[in-house]
């Protein structure tokens, strides 16, 4: 009996400490719509699920529930179909799954499994070029070699006199257009039966549940001329939106925002903003200003004028980037947090390359840039195998694992913003009005308006503690934040909020 009185004390404690601890925050809702916090996947690189050191879509899929608990809403994944080189750009078929990453039977299995969790995918859809290993290629340049006939003759760009850009098939005094390499054959897009074959190829794809494509190259379709390029990215987004009305679709125009600019018209819904992005990009730029706010101010309207009203596409890196850590500093995680916080801040969809949120590094040749995601420091036999090629492959954080165990990790702040981005949709599509007043050179007070409903972000880019007055600002009541630091945090008292160093706020109407 003693011992049983004693049990139910210590089981009354037990309850007592639940009762006082603090619940979690209910998991934000993903609204149904293309703005999306995007994480972009080399699968090769990601994660293996077989032993085999090459990471594939059910390694992909088994990794689903850390993405949607960091807050991601969308996959974009580089090349996944057939191909015979490491980064999958050349597509030897476009109705395949190449064997090292798994079967369509696999991605059905991913694309359902994301879509329990909210998440949307998009895949890479390379149609500048083929693979000279493609059928359609194989069969094309022995026709035109051999003066036979072939319907796929039409599908690529041959003549008979050497040219820039252009490749001579075996000493035959004969050329194909191959603008990027030898092996990559560019497609002639002016033919009504390489259309047709988009169409089907996009169908395929959307019909199997893919939610958008990231368009490859899209300034080299017709090299030198923008407008020809807009013409066809015009058609193919119409012929997208037939089959899907809401296919979302991204293209990479890697170019100044002039030209970016007139890309829109073509109706695809995001260019991603080179300008803004990398080492020497407007946002890396902001933390190390001496007047931080007017760059913030120029990359938050720049951003929202640049597309029209279409949804922009704001990165730090990619796979053809240097990793943003190394261009920040590898030892200022500070600076690395704050970063992604404040980017986090602008309108459109933020992507973030694999292996950012734990600071990944990857600099010089393309292999270098996609090394193995790094999920946990002490096991390290179960990375993925680098790509051949790579010549550098240093973590200077710890892995996943790890950081998730870390208040102070830089995963755990990636975590957050993305939870303010899913929690606060007007911070992604919101009428913006900065309130110039409050403004100074190391402080932004913006507003943003959306579906009758208004918030106010707070950005302090100053090392120091900061207090701001914002009872000119109408009725705001709550206020939530991001900081460096676990233990710090912003407060709003008497119409006044006080940020931490490197603090971003966010204020709104109590429901």
């Amino acid at each position: 009996m003693k011992n049983m009185k004693s049990l139910l004390a210590v089981l009354l404690i037990l309850m007592c400490f639940g009762c006082n601890k603090e619940k979690p925050e209910p998991k934000p809702e993903i609204i149904d719509d293309n703005y999306r916090n995007v994480y972009e996947i080399f699968v090769a690189s990601f994660n293996d699920s077989n032993g085999d050191k090459k990471g594939d879509l059910n390694g992909v899929t088994a990794k689903l529930d850390y993405l949607e608990d960091m807050g991601y809403s969308a996959i974009w994944m580089m090349p996944i179909h057939t191909s015979s080189s490491y980064h999958k750009y050349d597509v030897m078929d476009y109705y395949s799954v190449d064997s090292d990453y798994g079967t369509l039977e696999d991605f059905d299995k991913l694309v359902a499994e994301a879509h329990k969790r909210s998440i949307n995918i998009i895949i890479d859809l390379v149609v500048n070029h083929t693979s000279s290993a493609h059928k359609w290629f194989y069969e094309a340049k022995n026709a035109y070699v051999n003066g036979t006939s072939s319907k796929y003759v039409d599908y690529y760009n041959f003549q008979d006199f050497p040219a820039y850009g252009y490749t001579q098939i075996n000493n035959s005094g004969k050329y194909y257009e191959s603008r990027f390499v030898d092996t990559m054959p560019d497609l002639n897009l002016d033919s009504p039966a390489v259309r047709e074959e988009i169409v089907n190829i996009m169908k395929f794809w959307l019909d199997r549940g893919v939610d958008g494509f990231r368009l490859d190259a899209v300034t080299s379709y017709y090299t030198g001329q923008d407008d020809k390029n807009v013409e066809f990215l015009s058609w193919l987004n119409r012929e997208a939106k037939k089959i899907k009305e809401d296919c979302y679709i991204v293209g990479e125009a890697w170019t100044g925002d002039n030209v970016i600019r007139n890309y829109y018209s073509s109706g695809i819904d995001s260019f991603f903003h080179f300008s803004l992005s990398q080492a020497e990009g407007t946002l890396a730029s902001i933390v190390r200003n001496s007047n931080p706010h007017v760059l913030f101010r120029t990359a938050v309207n720049n951003s929202i004028s640049l597309t029209n009203g279409h949804i922009p596409a704001i990165f730090l890196d990619n796979h053809d980037t240097n990793r943003i850590t190394g261009a920040i500093g590898r030892s200022k995680i500070e600076r690395l947090k704050f970063v992604y916080g404040y980017t986090g801040m602008l309108n459109g969809c933020v992507y973030t390359y694999y292996g950012t949120e734990i600071g990944m590094v990857g600099s010089g040749n393309d292999e270098n840039k996609r090394i193995a995601m790094l999920w946990d420091s002490e096991d390290t036999a179960s990375l993925c195998r680098n790509p051949a090629g790579t010549t550098q492959a240093e973590y200077v954080y710890p892995g996943v694992k790890q950081q998730q165990k870390d208040a102070e990790s830089l995963l755990n702040y990636h975590k957050k913003i993305n939870y303010l981005r899913n929690k606060y949709p007007q911070i992604a599509r919101g009428e913006v009005a900065f309130a110039g007043t409050l403004c100074t050179k190391t402080l932004s007070v913006l507003e943003k308006s959306w579906n009758d409903s208004k918030i106010c972000i707070l950005v302090n880019f100053a090392t120091e503690p900061c207090e701001v007055d914002v009872s000119s600002l109408a009725g705001y009541d709550t206020i939530d934040y991001a900081c460096i630091n676990s233990t710090d945090k912003a407060e709003l008292k008497s119409g006044k909020v006080t940020i931490p160093g490197y603090g971003i706020a966010i204020l709104s109407v109590k429901k």
